[in-house]
């Protein structure tokens, strides 16, 4: 399962981006990884739900709620999973 979800297209530049955040809403992630918005939706609840990520909702002043999403310590060493992909390329 952690396999399944870490090979998934755009996973690692998601997880590489937030690691050069501190933490970023929904829309940052989508203009900076130019995706499809039901597709990154996706991926965000998915990482979240594994534990890579975490979220919290917090209010704009327009009072529209945005969801932000920054690494956890799971994600953070998810991270070096890539890593190490790269060293052996």
């Amino acid at each position: 399962m952690v396999l399944k979800l870490l090979s998934k297209r755009n996973v690692d530049r998601i997880l590489k981006l937030l690691s050069e955040h501190d933490e970023m809403y929904f829309g940052q992630i989508k203009t900076e990884i130019e995706i499809n918005q039901s597709n990154l939706s996706q991926l965000l609840t998915e990482l979240v739900e594994n534990g890579y990520l975490e979220k919290r909702i917090g209010e704009s002043q327009t009072n529209i709620s945005k969801s932000y999403f920054k690494l956890t310590g799971k994600g953070k060493r998810a991270l070096k999973i890539y890593e190490i992909a790269e060293e052996l390329k």
